[in-house]
């Protein structure tokens, strides 16, 4: 049993053991990795101010504490997104940074990846806390409900509630899986060669009839201010900017917040990231997210 007086709770060793995790669980719920960061040190500064307090289990203790610090920054969110110019897209993490080792492990079961976290800021904070130490984290709905302090059945319906919003199935066969990999690989091919030949027309038929392509600049790079809906508006809006040479550069494949995707490199600077989200039933594409704002990049070079 640890107290709040056992060398102020060996601050630096919980901060070595459990920031790791800590980050990621705080990731996957706010999409940002900077937030995340800020989160996890709130936690440990609010931690070394404790006096007289057992902790009997320092990690779930720390959990907790985190998140409901992070339900605190979600809640605040919004607002910070209604004066965000043009869409919000989360922060993408480069697969296999120290910052980021955590997460691969976490995405391993996951599908979607990346686009799992665009499609969670749809759900309230509650709903993707419980989403991610439920389905991210493996937590038990009593652990979780201990977090939240709410009833296990109570968290259930959220989880419930969670999954159908974003239309998420835990439950996915081999095959499946096998399906999705290969379609993103196709997918991610074909685009960078449509790039470099300059026929982008030439992977349309990789699209959904209903295809999205979403982009964040954050005001300072240019870019579409709204959703660019279908598939034959996501090939000219590709090619409208390709005549301006924002194509332009090294194409590399690379694995990022969990999934295959594409960074453009200018410079030996990383501009631009794509990444996809695939069709679950016929496994075409049916969201591309490209991210420029370089305040998001920082982590992708």
């Amino acid at each position: 049993m640890l107290t709040a007086n056992d060398t102020a709770l060996d601050i630096e060793q919980l901060y070595r053991e459990y920031k790791p995790l800590l980050t990621s669980i705080a990731y996957r719920m706010l999409g940002s990795m900077s937030e995340a960061e800020d989160a996890v040190q709130d936690v440990f500064v609010t931690v070394s101010k404790l006096e007289g307090i057992d902790i009997s289990y320092p990690k779930a203790y720390l959990v907790k504490l985190l998140t409901n610090r992070v339900l605190n920054v979600m809640k605040s969110a919004p607002r910070k997104r209604e004066s965000y110019p043009g869409q919000w897209l989360p922060e993408p993490v480069m697969d296999g940074l120290p910052e980021a080792s955590p997460l691969d492990n976490v995405i391993q079961h996951e599908q979607l990846g990346y686009a799992l976290l665009v499609l969670l800021q749809t759900c309230t904070p509650p709903e993707r806390a419980v989403f991610v130490l439920r389905e991210s984290f493996g937590y038990e709905y009593a652990e979780i409900a201990a977090m939240l302090d709410k009833s296990e059945a109570a968290c259930r319906k959220i989880f419930s509630r969670a999954s159908a919003k974003i239309g998420h199935s835990s439950a996915q066969d081999t095959d499946s899986k096998a399906m999705l990999d290969e379609s993103m690989t196709r997918f991610v091919q074909s685009f960078s060669e449509a790039i470099y030949t300059g026929r982008l027309e030439s992977f349309i038929h990789l699209l959904t009839d209903d295809a999205v392509l979403i982009t964040d600049g954050g005001g300072i790079v240019r870019s579409a201010f709204n959703p660019i809906i279908g598939p034959h508006r996501v090939i000219a809006f590709l090619e409208g900017i390709a005549r301006k040479g924002a194509l332009a550069g090294d194409w590399r494949t690379v694995s990022i917040s969990g999934q295959k995707g594409l960074m453009q490199v200018v410079q030996d600077k990383a501009v631009t990231v794509y990444l996809f989200e695939p069709d679950e039933q016929t496994g075409k594409i049916r969201s591309m997210y490209s991210v420029t704002n370089p305040e998001k990049l920082t982590r992708i070079q």
